[in-house]
């Protein structure tokens, strides 16, 4: 929709009259596929019905060998905790006087807002602020911290929050939100921006400033489950919680909140809890993706967080300007290799670029097992691809 409302002609695409967007029918799209989605992980479930019993309802920890399963009392050698995280409501006063959405119900609106002020510079304040955007809503965008994306890269980062501006969103950071009111059939939020109060006004309001554990109708004390704060349960290496005998795995737990995560964490809890098998963790290479346009992933270290843990480094760092991304017609963006000088080990590798949720993976599959950054710099790549731009990071990354 933003390619064809803004760029069309450039391509040699000529349209006739004015492009519209339904928002219905893309939301009833969604939900079609999240339904297909979760038609097969349930089909999954049927198929192994044999071993598996599988009950709906609300259950609660009686101790630590009994959960009351919504139908009675339901006993237990071990047990694996996975009920995630919902989203956290902020201490902004006002906001329990006022409607606002979550990452759920924004998914859920059939009439596009006219004005949508975003609270939250995270992943997903980020990818709804530009979504919407791209809709055509006039965007305001309210980040606490200094950086978009606090926890990545910084020149990444800001230059990200250049894009979105540049695209129309009404961003800034370092903006802590004071309160929110009602201001006749819309909301106004008040927010502190360079130590001074300013006010934006909307007639909707997303609130997206994080999550918390799904465990405070779990009945954790009773079964001797301790948390580490948020609600998030304290794991060991093998997942295996305070009490010997139960295992938690992805968004419960906290840390990397991805679905990858909790898929990489079930084999490694099941077969620890029915077998013993004592395997254990490693997050060292967890892949993580805002996914705006131009998509901002990334891979271990940043540069900064390498050189606090002692490392002498080298980062190789190119625009994303190639053969392919110019046919395209987009270059925006930059790759960092963030390189151990001693060893040539790859630590980090950072990508804004288009598509840049996939170039990650090489350099993912290049630091499993500890590799060095020749498994990418010397090995051949096709022309023209975005790949080639991963290369290029990766031969820049010399010391």
């Amino acid at each position: 929709m933003h390619l064809v409302t803004r760029r069309a002609a450039e391509f040699g695409v000529e349209v006739e009259g004015p492009v519209r967007f339904n928002l219905v029918k893309a939301m009833a799209r969604k939900d079609q596929i999240v339904a297909g989605i979760r038609k097969s992980i349930y089909a999954g479930l049927r198929r192994r019905e044999g071993a598996i019993t599988f009950l709906r309802g609300d259950a609660n920890f009686l101790d630590e060998h009994e959960i009351d399963s919504g139908d009675g009392p339901l006993s237990f050698d071990k047990a694996i905790i996975a009920t995630g995280a919902r989203r956290a409501t902020p201490a902004i006063r006002g906001l329990d006087q006022v409607d606002y959405l979550t990452n759920r119900t924004a998914l859920q609106l059939q009439e596009l807002p006219r004005r949508m002020v975003v609270v939250g510079g995270g992943y997903v304040g980020i990818e709804f602020a530009q979504m919407y955007a791209h809709f055509s809503t006039q965007v305001t965008l309210l980040g606490r911290n200094v950086h978009l994306a606090p926890d990545e890269d910084p020149e990444l980062s800001d230059a990200l929050a250049g894009y979105l501006r540049e695209e129309g969103v009404n961003l800034f950071t370092g903006a802590p939100v004071q309160r929110v009111g009602k201001d006749g059939s819309d909301i106004a939020v008040t927010a502190l921006i360079d130590g001074q109060e300013r006010t934006f006004i909307g007639d909707a309001l997303l609130i997206a400033t994080g999550r918390v554990g799904a465990t405070d109708t779990l009945g954790l004390a009773e079964a001797g489950v301790s948390t580490k704060g948020r609600g998030f349960i304290d794991i060991d290496d093998q997942l295996r919680t305070s009490q010997p005998n139960i295992w938690a795995l992805g968004d419960v737990k906290g840390g990397w909140m991805f679905t990858h995560v909790a898929t990489y964490d079930g084999p490694i809890a099941a077969l620890n809890a029915v077998k013993d098998a004592g395997k254990r963790t490693d997050y060292r290479v967890v892949p993580r993706v805002i996914f705006s346009s131009p998509a901002l992933g990334a891979v271990g270290l940043t540069e900064a967080e390498a050189r606090a843990q002692g490392y002498d480094v080298v980062v190789g760092k190119v625009s994303a300007v190639g053969g392919r991304s110019q046919a395209i017609g987009d270059t925006r963006g930059l790759l960092k290799a963030v390189v151990n000088a001693k060893d040539k080990e790859l630590l980090g590798f950072h990508v804004l670029a288009p598509h840049g949720d996939d170039l990650l993976h090489e350099a993912v599959v290049a630091m499993h097992d500890h590799g060095t950054i020749d498994r990418i710099s010397k090995s051949i790549h096709v022309h023209p691809t975005l790949s080639e731009l991963v290369k290029s990071a990766a031969k820049a990354a010399k010391a």
